[in-house]
């Protein structure tokens, strides 16, 4: 079956952005590390990996076998959201291990850990702990400067990741402190992993939930990228979102069929994951590249992840149509491109945007309301308001007030 899946090698980012940093696409991820470390000459690695790929899968036996003693230290598990104290972990292992290559084998939450973590065992002494990490942001926008931020020179990062998240093509990256809050660091010239694998085979164990809640989220970025007035200044972003957009649709579709049908649909789930991969990439471009921002809907799951444990992408299919339905009125040439989209990929005669993701989220059979995913009481949904108001996505020009944020938030109860 590989074979009908050809790896190709590209630049992580569209237009000659951060040369000499590739990605692989339909990767033989193990086989691809290895060639990575010996061209590299890495000796000293770290690997951080998913509890439940080693636990269902031979994947990570395999990669610890093939790596042979090369490998100084596993470290197995990483919170949702990324907590601090895992980042804390990491970085304090690349320091105390000398490591000279990380290797993130698992989700979202887990290569963001490992980019701050990079940044940290670079910019903090030894044995820094989480007041140390917090003294270097600006409160006010959830992000530390990057004249703060310093690059672990030495230090390679390889991500295979497991989740449509995406996170790992941009060079900034969150993790959350101990009160619940989401906080961002970020180096331009060194935030980013040196080498991205999208192995679609590897990502076809990750769990269905996990899957398709992601690919919401990449969505999502689609969706508040072409929502983004600043939009309209790029074609080539315009242009990307809507390719990214298409592949995902469909890629989602393809990918639930697929595991419907069993073994006679794998080949058709994994043709699934290998399109989602793709668009996933392409809908952080803009964002990327042009650093035209996420909306309200970002911004807001990033504090419902937070203050209410909801995993990343199920915030996005909570909060993304009400947030579409919302800003109708203000957006009405974005948001139909966007139902134009829908409806010539999957063949839908739907007049909103809103009630294309809606309907998108519904195919997933994901959750669409807070009381589905246990955030029931009027204090956790108060604090996830006034959070939203400080959060990153919101610190380049409120993009609404704190009334219609609430009006957003309590209409998904």
């Amino acid at each position: 079956m590989t074979g009908t899946f050809k790896p190709y090698r590209i630049p992580q980012l569209e237009g000659g952005h951060r040369p000499g940093s590739d990605a692989i696409f339909n990767s033989q991820s193990k086989e691809d590390i290895i060639s990575a470390v010996e061209q590299w000459n890495s000796r000293r690695i770290l690997l951080v990996h998913s509890k439940a790929l080693a636990k269902n899968t031979s994947v990570i036996s395999d990669l610890k076998e093939a790596l042979g003693d090369r490998l100084t230290t596993v470290k197995e598990g990483v919170g949702s959201h990324s907590p601090y104290s895992d980042v804390i972990d990491i970085a304090h292992r690349i320091t105390e291990h000398k490591i000279d290559c990380v290797i993130s084998v698992g989700s979202g939450s887990y290569s963001d850990a490992c980019k701050v973590a990079r940044l940290m065992s670079a910019t903090l002494p030894a044995g820094f702990g989480e007041k140390d990490m917090e003294d270097l942001l600006d409160q006010d926008k959830g992000i530390a400067p990057q004249d703060k931020m310093k690059k672990a020179e030495g230090v390679k990062l390889i991500l295979v990741p497991t989740s449509l998240s995406a996170g790992e093509w941009n060079h900034t990256a969150s993790c959350t402190n101990s009160a619940g809050k989401k906080q961002h660091f970020s180096l331009q010239d060194g935030g980013a992993p040196d080498l991205i694998l999208m192995d679609p085979w590897v990502a076809r164990t990750s769990p269905e939930k996990l899957w398709l809640s992601s690919g919401i989220r990449a969505v999502d970025h689609c969706v508040e990228t072409l929502c983004n007035p600043e939009c309209k200044k790029y074609p080539d972003v315009q242009e990307w979102c809507e390719k990214a957009l298409r592949d995902l649709a469909k890629g989602l579709v393809e990918y639930k069929e697929g595991l419907g049908r069993g073994k006679e649909g794998e080949e058709e789930l994994v043709h699934g994951v290998s399109k989602c991969q793709a668009g996933s990439r392409m809908a952080l471009m803009g964002f990327i590249i042009y650093r035209v921002n996420m909306g309200a809907s970002h911004a807001i799951g990033h504090q419902l992840g937070s203050v209410g444990k909801v995993m990343h992408g199920i915030t996005s299919c909570i909060m993304l149509p009400p947030v579409l339905r919302y800003t109708k009125a203000r957006k009405p040439e974005a948001q139909a491109k966007i139902v134009k989209v829908f409806n010539e990929t999957l063949g839908w005669e739907e007049t909103e945007a809103g009630d294309c993701v809606a309907r998108l989220v519904k195919v997933t059979g994901l959750p669409s309301t807070l009381k589905e995913v246990g955030v029931t009481s009027d204090e956790q949904i108060e604090q996830i308001i006034d959070k939203t108001m400080t959060d990153v996505m919101f610190s380049f020009g409120k993009v609404l007030t704190r009334e219609e944020v609430s009006e957003i938030v309590y209409s998904t109860k």
